[in-house]
């Protein structure tokens, strides 16, 4: 079965450059056969709330047990009637396993990757059987701070930029290792990864590559180390980083690099 995240970013990317709306479902579902997954595609149909043909894209990721359907062109409203047949289905077939959770892009979030990461986090909290919730983080009522993670074996250094940044008004987590680095990103799925190199169990290739592999794009990279060499500088780009800063550094000059990139 193919990954959720990638299928589905690839579609939400492509409707987010359009500027067109997009719907997400997902829910809590026992484990889909490849047969299952036909099935559901054929019974479910594909009308909108208002009778309407709409263009589906379905997905299954086994190791979450995460069942999602992505409604182009859908806003919450329809999304939400779509979302009702969906667990009337789960629920007679007896597939449905806990809750599930609905939003549309952009009346739900700035960002559909963010969107995507933030409603797979969310469904890792325990619902009520056949619970329908919306995802709400929109922009109009409540500006979310942007948030940072820190990957860096210096205690110094994090300490430093994790103080300086919250006072900037960003969200800051920190690790000390790419092991905790990769964990926490799967937890916050921040807007930024500042990671240096040099880094205990997994190094900063390893994270990057690792977070390529998860979420393509959704995430913006910025190196932060004592490494020089243009090998270095390359190898960091090639692998999805979007600027790279070598040690000592100016914070001022940090800051105004993160504002580019978030």
């Amino acid at each position: 079965m193919s990954n959720l995240v990638p299928v589905f970013y690839e579609h939400l990317s492509k409707m987010e450059e359009k500027q067109l709306a997009c719907g997400v479902i997902l829910a809590a579902c026992k484990t889909l056969t490849k047969e299952s997954m036909e099935l559901i595609k054929q019974d479910l149909g594909t009308r909108s709330g208002d009778g309407s043909e709409i263009a589906l894209h379905y997905a299954y990721d086994k190791n979450k047990q995460l069942f999602g359907i992505l409604l182009e062109g859908q806003k919450l409203s329809n999304t939400h009637f779509y979302a009702l047949r969906v667990k009337d289905y789960l629920q007679e077939h007896k597939l449905l396993a806990g809750s599930l959770l609905i939003a549309s892009f952009p009346e739900s979030s700035r960002s559909s990757g963010q969107m995507l990461m933030r409603m797979i986090q969310e469904m890792r909290e325990p619902g009520a059987h056949g619970e329908i919730k919306i995802y709400e983080q929109n922009p109009a009522q409540k500006e979310e701070p942007a948030s940072i993670l820190l990957v860096n074996h210096d205690e110094t250094v994090n300490e430093f930029l994790s103080i300086y940044f919250q006072r900037k008004g960003y969200l800051v987590t920190v690790a000390n290792d790419g092991m905790d680095g990769m964990e926490k990103y799967q937890a916050v799925a921040p807007d930024l990864v500042i990671t240096d190199l040099n880094l205990p169990i997994l190094n900063g290739y390893q994270l990057m590559e690792k977070i390529k592999h998860i979420s393509a794009s959704m995430s913006k990279i910025m190196v932060l180390t004592d490494k020089r060499l243009e090998e270095d500088v390359q190898k960091s780009f090639a692998m999805g980083a979007s600027d790279y800063i070598t040690k000592p550094f100016s914070p001022v000059e940090l800051e105004a690099r993160v504002k580019r990139l978030i």
